[in-house]
């Protein structure tokens, strides 16, 4: 049996996917970024963070949140 979901429960699960693909996104970065990485060759330590990839903003999800929604939006 389907139920019907309104406006306010519909934003909350494209913002929970939105979410979810941003962090999904981010954890690839980030895992490549960490196997290529430049270390140290006796402790390991990584010895620069440049070109790391940065941790998802609120802005950037409520982005992709607009981005998804526009689709439910569309007439």
């Amino acid at each position: 049996m389907s139920t019907n979901k309104n406006a306010y429960e519909i934003r909350a699960d494209i913002l929970n996917q939105a979410q979810g693909l941003v962090m999904s996104r981010y954890d690839k970065d980030f895992q490549l970024w960490e196997s290529s990485v430049l270390r140290h060759p006796e402790s390991g330590q990584v010895i620069s963070i440049k070109d790391a990839p940065t941790f998802p903003s609120n802005d950037e999800i409520l982005k992709t949140a607009d981005e998804l929604y526009s689709f439910v939006d569309t007439k």
